[in-house]
């Protein structure tokens, strides 16, 4: 048995996120059919991350084991001969057998997109949440330098997620950005909870709308009630940009 490490990015609109489940089209179910077909064996594909319903992605990394010989670049070469168009495999690469692209992975980068103007984007709009509402970049900035850091996280995370469970995460960057109408915000951590990176980006869409004042963040986030954060904002502005290991 070998193990193999893919690389993928594809366009998450057409899937409900990456993980099979039993309804709705998965990259996973994508990606081990085919493989399954080149293969001809099953092989479970196990990612660095689950990604939410919409959600896209430059690198997502995962790994599968598999008895076949065929090599690497010839593996890369029929995957994307056979994947559909919003899909690729990047890189596949045989690694050492205690590789593991979920525990193994040091940090992850995020990054979501606001297109801020009041005409709504033509080409930008499936990577960009459209806010024609005037923004205040330099409040969110400000909101964001509290979120930086090691911290408990359960006001930014999805009210189902498992209570038993830490929530504590660290922030190691969390950058603002803009270019013309586009916002971007930029984050990496080393690890992050269900629907985070989305309240987030909600959370500081409203400190620039002037909803929530950008000095309320640290009692937001001491307070731990998810109910005080803002909305978790849409899909599909959020793009897995790179996982780091």
């Amino acid at each position: 048995m070998r193990t193999v490490r893919l690389e993928i990015a594809f366009v998450g609109t057409a899937y409900e996120g990456w993980q099979s489940q039993r309804k709705g089209k998965t990259v996973q179910e994508t990606v081990e059919r085919l493989l399954e077909r080149i293969l001809k064996e099953k092989v479970p594909v196990t990612a660095s991350s689950r990604t939410d319903s919409g959600v896209h992605a430059r690198g997502l990394v995962a790994h599968f084991k598999t008895k076949s010989a065929l090599p690497d670049i010839r593996l890369r070469e029929a995957l994307n001969f056979y994947l559909p168009k919003d899909i690729a495999v990047l890189s596949a690469g045989t690694v050492g057998s205690d590789f593991h692209a979920r525990y193994g992975a040091k940090s992850k980068i995020y990054r979501y997109q606001i297109w801020n103007d009041p005409v709504r984007p033509v080409f930008e709009a499936p990577f960009a949440f459209w806010s024609p509402t005037p923004l205040d970049v330099a409040e969110m900035r400000k909101a964001a330098r509290h979120l930086k850091g090691r911290h408990d996280f359960s006001a930014f995370c999805d009210m189902t997620a498992d209570p038993r469970k830490t929530h504590v995460r660290t922030v190691k960057r969390l950058v603002l950005s803009k270019k013309g109408p586009l916002i971007t915000l930029e984050i990496e951590g080393d690890g992050f909870l269900t629907h985070m990176v989305r309240i987030i980006a909600g959370t500081l869409i409203q400190v620039g709308r002037k909803q929530i004042p950008a000095a309320r963040v640290p009692k937001i986030l001491r307070s731990k009630d998810r109910k005080l954060a803002g909305p978790t904002a849409k899909a599909h502005g959020l793009t897995l940009v790179k996982v780091k290991y």
